[in-house]
C-alpha cells in the first residue's frame, strides 16, 4: 500500500451523474490522491484531463474485464460507480484479492448501490403511505437488506457481489443512497432523474402526484453522497489501522446515505410554489407511465431508512 494520505484509487463511472460528483469531492478533499478512472471516449478523457491534470485514464469499458483486474490489483482502493454490473465488480475484486497480503479481509472496494431493492412491486402501486410502512435501519435490518428476493432490483447483484467478496478475501461496502437532489460537480453529466419530473412539471403547467403524494422517499444531495464516499475512503485507507478495523464490511457492510425524508407531496407543493404554478395535480398511473416508462414507481412508490 501506498503513503496512507495518498492511496492509490481506481474509479469507475466518472463521466455520470454520481461519478463525476463523486470525483470532484476526492479531489476537493485530497488533491494529492492518485487516481486512475476507468473512460470509454477519448473526447471524454481529455475534458477531465483539462480539469484535474494529475488524473490518470485508462479507456476501456465495464466489458473489458481483464484492464479491470489488472488496474484493480495495482491500486489500494476501487471505487464503483457503474450501476449493477456484476461482472465487472467481481473482476475488480479479483484484482484487489491477487494484491492482498493480510488473513483477513480489509476495506478495499465501494460499490454504489441503491434503495430500489426496498421496493416490494408485488404489492399495488397507490402514492400513498402505509400505515404499516417500515423505515429501515442498515445496522438493525443488516441481514434482510442483502437477502431480498433476487427478482427486486439491485438484489441479485449486491448478493452476488458480496458472495464473491467473502471468497475472495476482499472487504466491499455497498453504498444505497436515498433520491440524488442537486446538479452534479462533474464536467459531463449535471442533471438525475430528479431532472425527468421538473421537465414533465414544466410541460403539464403544474406538478403531480399518484394517488394523495403520501409515500415518502429518503433523499440525499448529490454533493453529501460524495461526501460520504470520501469519509469512507479515509476510514478504509487513511485513517490507520483502528479506524479501519472498525468498518463493517460485506455482510455487515451495506450502508444508507441519506438526510432526511419528504413526502413526493410535499415535493410537489414545493415545486409549484417555485415555479409559480397552482394546484398540485393527482395522475393515474397510466399517466405517470405515459411521462416516463418507470413514472409508476418513481413517483408511486416509496422507501425511507
Amino acid at each position: 500500500m501506498t503513503s496512507s494520505k495518498n492511496p492509490r484509487v481506481f474509479v469507475t463511472g466518472v463521466t455520470g451523474f454520481v461519478g463525476g460528483s463523486v470525483l470532484a469531492s476526492l479531489y476537493k478533499a485530497h488533491p494529492d490522491i492518485h487516481i486512475t478512472a476507468l473512460v470509454r471516449k477519448e473526447s471524454d478523457a481529455e475534458q477531465l484531463q483539462s480539469v484535474y491534470s494529475n488524473l490518470l485514464i485508462v479507456i476501456g469499458s465495464l466489458s473489458s474485464l481483464s484492464i479491470l483486474t489488472s488496474n484493480a490489483a495495482a491500486v489500494d482502493f476501487v471505487i464503483h460507480m457503474g450501476g449493477d454490473n456484476v461482472p465487472a465488480v467481481c473482476a475488480m475484486i479479483d484484482g484487489l484479492a491477487s494484491s492482498s497480503t493480510t488473513e483477513r479481509p480489509l476495506p478495499q472496494i465501494i460499490s454504489i448501490s441503491g434503495p430500489r431493492s426496498l421496493l416490494d412491486l408485488s404489492v399495488p402501486i397507490t402514492g400513498m403511505e402505509s400505515p404499516n410502512s417500515k423505515v429501515w435501519s442498515d445496522v438493525a435490518d443488516a441481514h434482510t437488506l442483502i437477502s431480498f428476493p433476487k427478482e427486486r432490483m439491485h438484489a441479485e447483484a449486491n448478493q452476488e457481489i458480496i458472495r464473491h467478496s467473502i471468497a475472495k478475501g476482499v472487504g466491499t461496502m455497498l453504498l444505497s443512497p436515498g433520491q440524488l437532489w442537486g446538479r452534479s460537480k462533474g464536467l459531463l453529466k449535471k442533471e438525475c432523474h430528479a431532472a425527468t419530473y421538473y421537465a414533465a412539471v414544466k410541460r403539464r403547467g403544474r406538478a403531480f402526484v399518484i394517488g394523495d403524494g403520501s409515500v415518502a422517499w429518503s433523499w440525499i444531495s448529490i454533493d453529501d453522497l460524495g461526501d460520504a464516499v470520501v469519509f469512507l475512503l479515509e476510514q478504509a485507507v487513511i485513517s490507520g489501522d483502528e479506524r479501519r478495523g472498525q468498518v463493517g464490511l460485506n455482510k455487515e457492510g451495506y450502508y444508507f446515505v441519506q438526510a432526511g425524508d419528504v413526502s413526493l407531496m410535499e415535493r410537489a407543493e414545493a415545486v409549484n410554489k417555485r415555479l409559480g404554478f397552482g394546484e398540485v395535480e393527482r395522475v393515474s398511473l397510466e399517466v405517470a407511465r405515459e411521462i416516463h416508462p418507470f413514472g409508476h414507481i418513481m413517483w408511486g412508490c416509496g422507501a425511507r431508512f
